[in-house]
């Protein structure tokens, strides 16, 4: 599979775990807050350390920065959700925005930004997709940890 089959496929397991998170009983929804919080962080990390970089070489006009901002504000909303996960009200509220602004760049990105990438070699983001899925997965744990300490109280 190639990387850009790898981010779509990326992109219809975090809207699965959307889903899930909307059919499940209030006590299964902590965890899954936790493994959408993982999805998505090693998503975007996969996106801003190989992607984007080589995005920005065939993709004009501020699209890349645009993302890179969206990919801010999920972070920011991620680390909220991760302090709220176990408060029904608030945990909603965050969710419902984290899910809107999701679905909002997921939608742009394969718009706008993957189809051009799809025509590229594959060794134009330096390693095998497996390689870049290894080290994401790596760099995912570290950015739990700090999504974790960086929660709102």
């Amino acid at each position: 599979m190639n990387l850009i089959d790898v981010l779509i496929q990326q992109h219809r397991d975090a809207e699965a775990l959307f889903e899930a998170w909307r059919r499940a009983p209030d006590e299964e929804k902590p965890e899954l807050c936790l493994r959408l919080a993982e999805a998505l962080t090693m998503h975007s990390t996969i996106e801003e350390r190989w992607v984007y970089p080589v995005a920005r070489t065939v993709v004009a006009g501020p699209r890349i920065d645009f993302a890179v901002e969206e990919h801010g504000e999920m972070t920011q909303l991620l680390s909220e959700l991760l302090s709220v996960r176990h408060d029904a009200r608030r945990r909603e509220a965050t969710l419902r925005q984290l899910e809107a602004v999701a679905a909002q760049h997921m939608a742009e990105e394969e718009r706008e930004i993957l189809p051009r990438l799809r025509q590229m070699d594959s060794g134009a983001f330096g390693l095998s997709s497996a390689e870049i899925v290894r080290s994401a997965s790596d760099a995912r744990r570290e950015a739990m940890r700090q999504l974790e300490a960086s929660a709102p109280p």
